[in-house]
């Protein structure tokens, strides 16, 4: 199979899982030179998707809570005894949305920047980074460079690793 096919399917996965697509690229042949270009524009493309879009999704769902909240209010009877009602909804609080918290509280935004190419997924980063600080100028281009640093240590590590 031709290199760029390999290429292509490095950059196809490392747009979805970063962190396993230099894994995919050594274990199918591909070069050092090859499967790094084809991660990292993969990963960066990826994540340039994954940032925009999420803008879309984060309105959405003010929107969807804003018209939830009108529909709710509405639905509320009268004759309910005031003592009963809440004032405001009990919340679920899952180990995900903790450990999320936990995560921007903590480390901010260099937290979410060094973690989302090995540990959290680009589209999870993209949704963290746009949703907590969509206001600093300095997030994308700083994301976009642990993208990069990252990509070629898994590609080193991986190829290292493959010698062995």
């Amino acid at each position: 199979m031709p290199y760029y096919f390999k290429a292509l399917q490095v950059f196809l996965l490392a747009m979805i899982k970063y962190f396993y697509a230099p894994i995919y690229g050594v274990a199918i042949g591909l070069g050092f030179w090859w499967n790094y270009f084809a991660l990292i524009s993969g990963g960066l493309i990826g994540f340039y998707i994954y940032y925009y879009f999420s803008r879309r999704i984060i309105e959405m769902f003010r929107w969807i809570g804003q018209n939830f909240r009108k529909l709710k209010s509405k639905n509320i009877s009268t004759n309910v005894n005031p003592s009963l009602k809440k004032s405001h909804p009990s919340k679920i609080i899952f180990k995900r949305n903790r450990w999320i918290v936990k995560l921007k509280y903590h480390y901010g935004m260099w937290g979410i920047i060094i973690l989302t190419p090995v540990l959290l997924s680009l589209p999870i980063g993209a949704f963290l980074l746009r949703k907590y600080y969509f206001n600093n100028k300095k997030a994308l281009p700083l994301m976009f460079l642990s993208i990069i640093v990252e990509g070629f240590m898994l590609c080193l590590a991986y190829y290292e690793l493959a010698k062995i």
